[in-house]
C-alpha cells in the first residue's frame, strides 16, 4: 500500500513539472502602427500616363497585312495539297521571305550603281577606282555622229594628249560595235566589253591592254606626255587594223 501511494505521488509530481517547462507566455505586440494614405491625385495623375497603361487596344489590319495574311493562307493551302506534312516546307519558306527583301535591296543598289554611276561590283569590294566607259553625256553623239579621226588630229594639234586618247578609244569602240564584236550601250562598262571580246583570240589580249591604258589615262592619275601618246596611239592603231 505504501508502495502504491508513492507511485501515485510520483506520477503526480511529474505531471506537475512538465507542465510547467511546456507552458509559455504570451506576449502582446504594443509597437505603434503609422497608416499610410495615398494622394488620389498622383494615382490619377498616373493613370494618364501612357507607362502604367497596360490595355492593348485591338486595331484593325492594314490592307498589307491582310494581303500578307491571305498569301501565307493561299501557300499553306498549297502546300498541304502536295506534301503530308507541311511543316519543313513552311518553315524552309518562311525563312526565304524574311531574306528576300534583302536580297532585292542588294540587287536593286547594284543595277543603280552600275547604271548611273557605271563602275563594277568589284572596284566597290576591292576600293578600286571606278572605271566607265565615259562620264561625260556626249559619248553617245561622238561614236555614232561625230567624225572621230577628226576630233583625234584636232585634240593632238592642242597638244591635248589626254583627250586625243579618249577619242581614240572611243573610235575603237565603234569599230568594235560595226563589226559587230560588241553591243555598244551607254549603261556599260569597259570590263563588259573586255568580256564580250573575249570570244576573239585574236583580238581580245591587245584590246584589254588598250582599254587599262585608257582607264590609266582618262579615269587614273597617269600623266600622258607626247612621248608616252605615240606609244599608246601605236597600240591603238594596232588592235583596229585588227578589227
Amino acid at each position: 500500500m505504501k508502495h502504491l501511494l508513492f507511485y501515485i505521488a510520483f506520477l503526480l509530481l511529474s505531471f506537475s513539472v512538465f507542465s510547467q517547462t511546456t507552458t509559455k507566455e504570451v506576449k502582446f505586440d504594443e509597437a505603434f502602427i503609422e497608416q499610410r494614405k495615398f494622394d488620389a491625385k498622383k494615382i490619377e495623375a498616373y493613370k494618364q500616363q501612357d507607362d502604367f497603361i497596360y490595355v492593348v487596344e485591338k486595331r484593325e489590319p492594314t490592307i498589307l497585312e491582310k494581303a500578307w495574311s491571305w498569301f501565307k493562307r493561299k501557300v499553306k493551302s498549297i502546300l498541304s495539297y502536295i506534301f503530308d506534312d507541311i511543316k519543313p516546307a513552311v518553315g524552309f519558306l518562311w525563312s526565304l521571305f524574311r531574306i528576300l527583301p534583302y536580297v532585292i535591296a542588294v540587287l536593286v543598289l547594284y543595277f543603280i550603281i552600275k547604271f548611273f554611276l557605271k563602275v563594277n561590283a568589284s572596284n566597290i569590294v576591292t576600293g578600286k577606282k571606278a572605271k566607265s566607259i565615259v562620264n561625260l553625256s556626249d559619248e553617245e553623239e561622238l561614236i555614232r555622229d561625230r567624225d572621230l579621226p577628226k576630233l583625234i588630229k584636232a585634240a593632238i594639234s592642242d597638244g591635248n594628249y589626254k583627250l586625243a586618247t579618249r577619242y581614240y578609244y572611243l573610235l575603237l569602240l565603234k569599230k568594235l560595235s560595226e563589226k559587230e564584236l560588241i553591243s555598244w550601250q551607254q549603261e556599260k562598262t569597259n570590263e563588259d566589253y573586255i568580256k564580250e571580246v573575249s570570244s576573239n583570240k585574236n583580238l581580245h589580249k591587245e584590246f584589254k591592254e588598250v582599254t587599262h591604258l585608257y582607264d590609266y589615262v582618262w579615269y587614273g592619275e597617269f600623266l600622258i606626255d607626247k612621248e608616252k601618246f605615240l606609244q599608246a596611239e601605236v597600240s591603238f592603231k594596232k588592235v583596229i587594223a585588227k578589227i
